[in-house]
């Protein structure tokens, strides 16, 4: 008897750590961003503004807080420009939006454009480095560009091979990643445009991330293997489940890494969002995206994630509904 209560115990124990390990629920609370949905979608880093590329509407810069409209930003006067990619720099002072072959600079405070550029190629992916100085672009031309925004110029081209649809920056824009469809994942040296590291993954890679420190590289394939990297040895880290033998595999198409690097907050195209232990790959934490209709099954792509204060964290969807979590 006394052995049989032990057992029983234990399990209760056991059961007990692992629910405290890792929680999942739905959103706290959600905000419209957009009433028909979204192209793209991010998040400053400090989690106070979000800028979309809406459906019907074109471009424009929200507070979270207060979940306010503050610009609406546009290619063309008297037009709605689809924004492919969209990015707030580190700073959170500048933002770039990509349509289909322009490329321009915002200023958030005053919500100039303060640069406008054509590209040589469709732009599929981009993102800004600190200050919002530069952009690095991916491209169907097989190249990831890295653009002087505020200048004029290109100041690196970084062939690939193949289209490129992820790009990533560390926070002073020495190192870039780029993921194309021949299933690469690189990481490169911006000054010099050399290769520093090379990885493959099981498909066509649909997201890629670089810590602020470029001390480690995540990147997802579509509806394939997912997996962390020193950039520094070029070892794995962790990987990341995506289903595997239990479900069909999820396709991560956001990810990020909190500023510390215990963490990965990672989006799926299946409306999840994760937290994930950047050292083991672990899901702590994970919720689902809210929908605009609950009677409807339709979800949402998530767009764009990031870190709020404390243990607050933030998803944009497809839908356009930004969604609070924690």
């Amino acid at each position: 008897m006394l052995n049989t209560m032990l057992v029983k115990s234990f399990l209760v124990f056991s059961l007990s750590t692992l629910l405290v390990a890792c929680s999942s629920g739905d959103a706290v609370s959600t905000s419209e961003l957009a009433s028909q949905g979204l192209y793209s979608a991010d998040i400053s880093d400090d989690a106070t503004t979000s800028l979309v590329g809406s459906i019907q509407h074109g471009g424009s810069l929200w507070s979270v807080q207060n979940n306010e409209r503050r610009f609406n930003w546009n290619h063309a006067k008297a037009e709605f420009t689809p924004l492919i990619s969209v990015d707030i720099d580190p700073s959170g002072s500048y933002a770039i939006t990509g349509g289909a072959r322009t490329l321009v600079l915002w200023n958030t405070v005053t919500g100039q454009s303060e640069g406008f550029w054509n590209t040589p190629g469709d732009i599929k992916s981009l993102m800004a480095n600190d200050n919002g100085d530069f952009a690095l672009v991916g491209m169907d031309d097989q190249t990831a560009r890295y653009f002087d925004v505020k200048n004029g110029g290109i100041k690196q081209t970084l062939r690939t091979g193949a289209i490129v649809r992820a790009v990533a920056l560390d926070k002073t824009g020495d190192m870039a990643v780029t993921g194309d469809d021949n299933y690469n994942v690189t990481l490169w040296d911006i000054k010099t445009g050399e290769q520093r590291q090379k990885w493959q993954l099981s498909n066509r890679i649909a997201s890629v991330a670089l810590s602020l420190d470029g001390k480690y590289v995540f990147a997802a394939a579509q509806l394939g293997t997912a997996k962390i990297w020193s950039t520094s040895t070029g070892e794995v880290v962790s990987e990341i489940s995506t289903g595997g033998l239990t479900s069909r595999n999820i396709t991560y198409g956001k990810a990020k890494f909190s500023t510390d690097n215990r963490y990965l907050l990672v989006g799926g195209i299946n409306s999840s969002v994760k937290l994930l232990s950047v050292l083991t790959g672990d899901t702590l934490k994970s919720w689902t995206l809210n929908k605009k209709d609950k009677l409807r099954p339709t979800g949402s792509s998530v767009l764009a994630v990031a870190f709020g204060t404390g243990d607050k964290y933030y998803a944009i969807g497809s839908n356009g509904l930004l969604n609070t979590l924690d």
